[in-house]
């Protein structure tokens, strides 16, 4: 990994001059905020609606935008299990990030390609009997993280490097009545480490795409 990547330009900017300090790269974020957008028709109706999501810093300031590709029938009747793909983009609509799984009966796996739909890697679960477990994977095969959730610690999603942990994924609760209200998951993303590279940084932004909709969908917490 490692490759030199173009800056970012955050969603929803303000014209302001050149707008040189509106650029980045995800990389330089240690925390990171993936907020499910509310959909109406689904809180009122039980309809299932596409996915859509706002990445944002811990103040809140947009960066990034990203929206559920998936067919009708499959969301209504597969569930959780359906095939989509997710396509992420900046405040200039450009394509940073593309994910995308097939339909699956037992263990997800799910492709992760760059804004130039080269391969950044996958993300494969294993079976295990008491938790959840990932492997995060080089466009090889090669493991590059574990990504692993406690059966009694639910909402928590750890990476780990050689037994050691260099980032988590979390659900946030907003409050019981909001989330029932609104049908909303929020995900924070935190980084232990500064060696997390651009690649790193969005396949670790898929896999919390892929916790939401693997765990989150369809459980009444979402």
């Amino acid at each position: 990994m490692g490759r030199s990547q173009p800056r970012l330009r955050i969603a929803e900017e303000e014209d302001e001059g050149e707008g040189s300090d509106s650029l980045f790269t995800l990389a330089e974020f240690q925390e990171l905020v993936v907020q499910q957008e509310i959909e109406h028709l689904e809180v009122f109706t039980g309809f299932e609606t596409e996915n859509r999501y706002s990445i944002m810093t811990p103040e809140g300031e947009p960066l990034l935008f990203a929206w559920e590709e998936s067919g009708v029938l499959g969301r209504q009747f597969l569930s959780s299990h359906r095939a989509l793909e997710i396509h992420v983009v900046d405040g200039d609509g450009q394509l940073v990030m593309t994910a995308g799984r097939d339909f699956y009966w037992f263990l997800s796996q799910l492709w992760i390609a760059d804004g130039e739909e080269s391969p950044l890697g996958s993300l494969s679960r294993h079976f295990k009997m008491l938790g959840r477990f990932f492997t995060l994977n080089d466009p090889s095969g090669n493991t590059l993280l574990d990504l692993k959730g406690s059966l009694f610690r639910p909402n928590t999603f750890i990476f780990e490097r050689e037994g050691a942990e260099v980032a988590r994924i979390t659900k946030q609760w907003g409050g019981i009545g909001r989330e029932l209200a609104t049908d909303a998951d929020t995900f924070v993303i935190q980084k232990n480490t500064d060696e997390i590279d651009e690649d790193m940084s969005l396949l670790i932004l898929a896999c919390a795409f892929a916790i939401d909709l693997e765990f989150f969908e369809s459980k009444g917490s979402h």
